[in-house]
């Protein structure tokens, strides 16, 4: 039996995040295979209500990979982990060093709060996801998935000199999109080339299941408006001071035939905030719309399953709606216009200004439904081969 750890950032309410280890353990499963998982975050956590497996924290994780007589593999499962700094992870988990994370790069002139926030955490690797079978007795095989790196910086490998040479020596490693192939190739560093291993969503959660999972309103507006609603979404980072430009632009999807506005947050942990950012939204509309506080994961894949078209900030919202070919309009996020650029269809393969919304709207919603199931199939394709790569990988 091949003992799997799977970690990432499953501790917090972050519909992506969550998404991540119920996935990968679903299709390493589908082969038939002796896996024993295991689920990792930084913190120890308990998420099964909302949807996510619980986890287990970074102590726990180093003493499963202490001991070299059972030897463990490591899957990091999936997002922007490529370079992830500790302060920027324990900035997710710690609303006051959050503060302090703002102005990371003047204070880094002073303090490396890197180092500062690895003491904290009681990390025991540079980085906190890069690392290779000479930083721990217990590490078998090393699994880089579907990561994103479309910020990498050449600033990172030259502050980070190990880097290159630790990513190089990952046993399988692969990316989510085209621009993140450049970063690395730029840094002398080769990555195969597959979608965000999410897209079998699915497959595993078709709707009719997902409908027993939701909370009670929001099946009862899925039944009363099924394919005449947009799904809409934002960050609270990106948005702040542009509420009414947003607003007026979601007034005009209104308009157009009555559209109904279906309003719900997809990353509600810190740095996220889109309840916020979409409370303060709907208090600038003129016109009816629905808030949905997503209780669970569920509630959100079903409602963009469901929806006329997906709108946000989310590269995961607009995954989803891929995954249920789903007309989507991505927003002004660097990542997600990467993933676009690589997967989406045409004339919809790039995230909009806000000015834009209404515009991308009426242009995706026209593109005939055979682009965006075309789209998801050749997704799923990719995916399927991926994971037979890990599997092989694993089992080898």
């Amino acid at each position: 039996m091949e003992r799997v750890l799977i970690i990432g950032a499953f501790d917090r309410y972050n519909y992506g995040d969550l998404l991540f280890p119920l996935i990968i353990e679903k299709q390493l499963k589908s082969y038939g295979k002796e896996f024993k998982f295991e689920f990792f975050g930084i913190v120890e956590s308990d998420l099964r209500r909302e949807g996510g497996k619980p986890t287990q924290g970074l102590t726990a994780f180093y003493e499963r990979l202490s001991d070299a007589s059972q030897k463990a593999n490591v899957i990091v499962a999936g997002g922007e982990a490529l370079g992830v700094t500790w302060n920027s992870l324990y900035a997710a988990l710690s609303k006051p060093f959050q503060k302090i994370h703002r102005h990371h790069v003047k204070l880094s002139k002073f303090i490396d709060l890197n180092r500062v926030a690895k003491k904290f955490l009681k990390g025991k690797t540079t980085l906190p996801f890069v690392f290779d079978q000479t930083d721990f007795p217990g590490l078998k095989k090393v699994v880089l998935n579907s990561l994103g790196g479309s910020g990498l910086a050449t600033g990172l490998f030259e502050r980070y000199p190990f880097l290159q040479y630790k990513l190089q020596r990952a046993d399988y490693f692969a990316v989510r999109d085209k621009l993140t192939v450049e970063n690395l190739k730029k840094n002398k560093v080769e990555a195969q080339l597959f979608p965000d291993s999410a897209i079998l969503m699915s497959e595993f959660y078709p709707t009719d299941q997902l409908k027993q999972w939701v909370t009670p309103a929001v099946a009862e507006y899925v039944e009363k408006h099924a394919g005449r609603y947009v799904y809409f979404q934002i960050n609270k980072k990106t948005t702040v001071g542009r509420e009414s430009l947003i607003a007026a632009e979601l007034e005009k999807i209104y308009e157009d035939g009555h559209t109904a506005l279906c309003l719900c947050p997809i990353g509600k942990a810190i740095n996220h905030d889109d309840h916020e950012a979409l409370k303060a939204v709907q208090d600038k509309l003129q016109c009816p719309s629905t808030y949905f506080d997503a209780d669970n994961i569920w509630d959100i894949m079903y409602l963009i399953a469901n929806a006329k078209a997906y709108i946000g900030t989310s590269l995961h919202g607009a995954i989803t709606s891929m995954s249920f070919a789903v007309p989507h309009i991505g927003l002004v996020v660097e990542k997600l216009d990467a993933y676009l650029d690589t997967w989406g269809v045409e004339g919809n393969k790039f995230a909009v200004p806000f000015n834009q919304i209404y515009k991308q709207y009426v242009t995706a919603t026209k593109i005939q439904a055979d682009a965006y199931v075309a789209s998801r199939d050749r997704q799923l394709v990719e995916i399927r081969k991926a994971f037979g790569h890990i599997a092989k990988t694993l089992l080898s």
